[in-house]
Formats: structure tokens, sequence, C-alpha cells
């Protein structure tokens, strides 16, 4: 169950807080040792331990440092215009705008369903809001006629409702997938496009008319469209889509057929050619295609011939746009998803129009994946989507060198060896490298033989063993490995063809020689011995009140007290845990932050037993925070 959609405990694996009546969740410190909760007074939990004395404990965690952003002030009645994530955006032609708003990570409905729809005009007033008619899944789209379609994600229905907010006609929409509703698009046919989606390469892609018979699907034998973000029916009858797993924008003729192609399949990157989770793509009566490049952080406008150049605001980067528009006066309208906001920009970059209240002034990084604290007190971190390693310290940052053929591409781990130099994961170069203090390349793994010749493909993590040796979790491969810079394997966990792990993304080795594995596509944390024996597995943590199950953890590290820490990722959370899996805390929640919740978090170092510092990745910053309640 979602943060803020109730009271009490809740009973289910993935969200085990209290929450007062206000529906703000509270973050709790419970011992290993706590047995019962009595009763919750404001912000105090009362519990009763083990020899039953009655302890308080203030549940708080204080921010010691947020880095890689910076925000503005706090809103006031005036301008308090939120938006949570905005993914589509269009002007209609009578001047008003539609926007609809994704509900963030506080959903009233299922994760991932959650949607709001609203009609503003220029002034901001709204006209027309799907949440406040009772509609909390609602993903609409602009008709030729003025009138709106309303995508409800959660009953398989197209609601056709008037510009002032009447409810026209409802379309029923499970006899064409039993997939799960997500986007709709106005066709110039005044036809609807939608796509029904479960997971990757799971996907239908329909046309049906207004009255809700169907006149085309996508193919069954198709099989090169990973995750449809948007769709467009082209004046050529083609059908453009923007494929954010595959990262690439392409037509597709009726039978499925690529006819046109932007990007690289399964290689994003930030270089002008190609594309990074794209999030949407438009055809313009030019010929010119505008992209909204999400993950790489700008729009494009691709010419004929390929050629892409940027659109940029005047006021800054933009942050992981999902939706970009050029109208019929050649502004842009772009949502500006990752600073909460839709703006339009004239041919100059000018915003001209605005809606949405950003909390966050700049971010100074770029889906971050590894942090470390430094001696002197700063952070080492990688910058991944930056391609680049940086140190902070006071608030400044410092770029590494690197001065090897080719150039770091998308770093996903950096340890500082005793020596002084860096140890990195190069993943999208699939390579180990070690850097000296300038910047040389002093040592290079990129192939390793088991059972043959073989090479590294993504890896996510590694560490130096104490006696020279790496510890290398290759994710794309599922394995881990123990092996010397000459690719001589000495131990090999899992592999494709093992199946004993899945996606795996961070290792340690523990004192006593076992390796403590993050399993994330397992949804476990694994130890296995020397031999390649499992010793044990967490999968679900246990704690007074419920048992917390894991959901795609992406790290774990064990202190040498015995002291588990995971990033779960998949819930949003950090829990620290003893080495048998019994709770010790749980973060998801820093209430002093301008960004409260945590986003896809990758990466957790305890500083102490209570202190943590955090790679929190899709929010674009390093979190350091304390436990004040324990």
């Amino acid at each position: 169950m979602p943060p803020g959609s109730g009271t009490g405990w809740h009973d289910d694996a993935t969200f085990t807080r209290m929450r007062p009546e206000s529906g703000h969740s509270l973050d709790t410190c419970l011992h290993p040792g706590c047995t019962k909760v009595v009763s919750l007074c404001g912000n105090v939990l009362v519990i009763i331990s083990c020899p039953a004395v009655v302890e308080t404990l203030e549940m708080s965690w204080s921010i010691i440092n947020e880095a890689g952003i910076g925000t503005v002030p706090k809103l006031t009645a005036a301008n308090n215009k939120l938006l949570h994530l905005p993914i589509g955006a269009e002007q209609a032609g009578d001047g008003t705008y539609l926007i609809v708003d994704e509900l963030g990570t506080e959903k009233l409905v299922p994760y991932g369903f959650g949607c709001r729809t609203i009609r503003v005009r220029a002034d901001g007033e709204i006209l027309y809001d799907s949440l406040a008619c009772g509609i909390d899944d609602g993903c609409g789209c602009l008709l030729d006629d003025g009138s709106m379609a309303i995508l409800r994600r959660t009953k398989w229905e197209l609601l056709i409702v008037s510009p002032e907010g009447h409810i026209l006609d409802c379309l029923y929409l499970d006899t064409f997938s039993k997939r799960l509703p997500m986007y709709v698009s106005g066709t110039c046919n005044g036809t609807f496009l939608l796509v029904f989606n479960n997971r990757a390469y799971d996907s239908d892609i329909v046309e049906i008319d207004r009255q809700g018979r169907l006149l085309w699907c996508l193919p069954a034998q198709v099989r090169h469209v990973g995750i449809a973000a948007s769709v467009q029916l082209t004046h050529s009858d083609t059908i453009l889509i923007a494929d954010t797993i595959r990262h690439v924008a392409m037509e597709l003729d009726r039978a499925g057929n690529v006819v046109w192609q932007f990007g690289e399949t399964k290689h994003p990157s930030r270089t002008i050619d190609h594309l990074s989770s794209p999030g949407s793509i438009q055809r313009l009566e030019n010929g010119r295609h505008v992209v909204a490049d999400t993950r790489n952080h700008r729009i494009l406008v691709i010419d004929d011939g390929g050629t892409g150049v940027e659109i940029m605001p005047h006021d800054g980067t933009l942050c992981d746009p999902r939706k970009a528009h050029v109208l019929d006066n050649g502004n842009c309208l772009i949502c500006d998803t990752g600073n909460a906001r839709v703006i339009e920009l004239d041919e100059q970059g000018y915003i001209v129009w605005q809606y949405g209240t950003p909390v966050i002034s700049r971010r100074l990084l770029s889906y971050p994946r590894s942090v470390e604290m430094t001696g002197s007190g700063g952070y080492l971190v990688a910058d991944t989507a930056h391609d680049r390693i940086i140190e902070i310290h006071d608030g400044q940052i410092s770029e590494r060198p690197f001065r090897g053929d080719p150039g770091l591409f998308w770093p996903r781990c950096v340890r500082m060896l005793p020596s002084g130099s860096l140890l990195i994961a190069d993943a999208r170069n699939s390579r180990i490298v070690e850097v000296s203090v300038e910047g040389q390349v002093l040592r290079e793994l990129g192939h390793f033989d088991l059972n043959g010749p073989r090479v590294l493909e993504d890896p996510h993590d590694v560490r130096m063993l104490p006696d020279g040796r790496l510890l290398v979790t290759d994710s794309h491969q599922d394995l881990v490995l123990v092996v010397d810079w000459t690719g001589c394997v000495h131990q090999a966990i899992g592999g494709k063809e093992e199946g004993t792990l899945k996606d795996p993304h961070s290792a340690q080795q523990l004192e006593d020689g076992n390796i403590v594995i993050a399993d994330t596509g397992h949804h476990r944390i694994v130890v296995v011995d020397p031999h390649g024996n499992q010793v044990s597995e967490i999968s679900v943590i246990r704690a007074d009140s419920a048992n917390l199950r894991l959901h795609r953890p992406r790290y774990v590290e064990v202190t040498p007290d015995g002291t588990m820490v995971i990033a779960d990722t998949g819930h949003n959370r950090i829990l620290a845990t003893t080495a048998s899996g019994d709770l010790i805390w749980e973060l998801s929640r820093v209430p002093d932050s301008a960004l409260p919740l945590l986003n896809q978090p990758r990466w957790v170092k305890l500083v102490n037993r209570n202190e943590v510092v955090i790679c929190d990745h899709f929010n674009h910053r390093i979190l350091h925070v304390r436990n004040e309640a324990c």
C-alpha cells in the first residue's frame, strides 16, 4: 500500500510505518528487542521492550547534507501551483492547456496508475480537474473539437468529456487487451491510439473509433517494441513510437515494420545521435521530428538527415522531460517532469508560459549510481549519466581527471584505493579501470577466462580484495566474479546458464570469505561461501509489526559489527538490519527536505549504525542523514 493511503499499521509487505490521522507517514526506529506498540502520541512512538521498560523514541531523521540540488523558498498560498510528475501537455484551440500529471510516489491508487488530468487557462485558473471529479487514474488527451478523452487506467474505460467537464460517452476497453491501459492519444483521423502494457516487450497498441470499435492493432508477431511511452499517427498512416526501454524513436508501418529510426537500439548515450529513454516523439509538417530525450535532459529537433539540434530554456537545464510538443505558433510546450512544471518556450528559448512551481532550483548531478565518503569529509560520486567521477566538498563539485581513451561511459561505481587511485566500473565501456590521481589509466580489465575467453558486459560494482584480486558484479551476465587483472577467474557465482543469480547489482566479500550479493532480479540478499554453496538468503525483513518484503534491492553492505544496510530500491527505502534479517530501522522519508521521499535509491553507505549516505538516483542527489531517535 502506498504512503499516505491510510492510518494505523499496514500489514502488507511494502510499507510498514505508523501513520498519524493526517495521513503523513512517520519513520520508526524499532530495536530488535521491542515487542509491542502501545500508542502513538503526536510524533512519539511508545513501545515496550523485552524487559518491559517503556521507552519513547522520537521518529526523526535529520539532514546533515543534501548535495547536488538547490532548493527554492517554500511555496506561499499565492504561488502554490503544484504538479507531481507531468507527462503530457497540449494546447487547445481556445488557448487553454491540458496537462496530464502522474501522482508521484504517494498514490491514491495502485502504484503506476495514479494520474490526474487538468485543463487550465493561461492565467492558471483550473477549468477541469479529473481528481476533483473522483477520477484518480485519469490520463487524458485533447480532441479536435475541444473535448477531452480521459483514459481510466484501473477501469479499462475511455471517457469522452466536454470542455466544461461533462461526461458525454464511455467506451469500454476490456475486450481489446487484458494488459494494463496506460496512454491514449487522439489521431488526425478523429480516432484513438491506445497503449496497453504489462512490462517490457509485453504490449498492445490499438486504434479505435469514437464508437469504441476496433480498427487496427499492432500485429502480435512484432517483437521490437519494448515500452511505448508515446504514440502518434502520422498523416502518411504510420505510427511514431518513443520506445523508452530500447532508447529509440521509430516509425512503424501498419504491419509493424520499422521504416525510420533515430538512436541505437539498447545503446543509450548522450551523444547527439543517440537517445536515452525517450518519452515522446512528434512529427512536424516540415518532416522534422521533436523528441523528448528524457534521461539526457534535453529536447531534440531531428531533421531529415538525422541531425539533432537541442532545444533548451534560457533559465537553465531541463530535468527528465517526458513530453515535448511544438505548437502551431512555433513555440514548444514541454513537460519538464523532473522540475515538476510545464513550460512553453518561444523560438529563442525564453519561457512565455509556465504551470507548476518547482521546489528544486538546480540539479548538478545526473542519475548518480555510487557514493563513498572521502577522508576529508566529502563525497566521491559516480555521476553516471554525466560520464564522470566527481568529488563534492563543502557544496563544491570538482571533476576527477580521466585521461584514458575512450572516455568514461556510464561509470556505475567508483571506489578509492589506499594508494589514492580510483577503481571504476566503467559500465557501458564494458571494463574495470584503475585510474591514478592524475587521471592516467594504470590497469584495465575487459576480458576474463571462464570456460573460454569472455568479455565483461555491464559491470555495476567492483571492489579490490585484500589479495589484490577484484570482486566484480556483471549484472548483464548474472555473474559475480573473483578475478585478477590478467582475467584469470578464481571464483564465479551465477551466470546465464546456471541461473542462481538474476541481475545482481552489488557484492561484498566478508571476513570469513563468504560473499554477500544483492540478487536484484530475485528480490533477495544471498550469501555464498568460497565453494559456491549458498549459505543463506534474505527476501523478507522481520519487524515486530510486519514482514517487509524486498523488491529489487540494488545494494547491500555489511559492516564489521554485523549490521546490514540495504538499498531496497523497488520500495524506495533504505533498511538497516541484523545479519539474520531483523529490522533495526527503515528510512523512506526525510521530512525536512524539499524532496521528502526517496526515489530509486541505488547505493548506501553506513557512516555509523544510525547515520547513512545515500545515492538517491532518480532525485539526482546525494543525501547524508542521521537518525536522531537512536
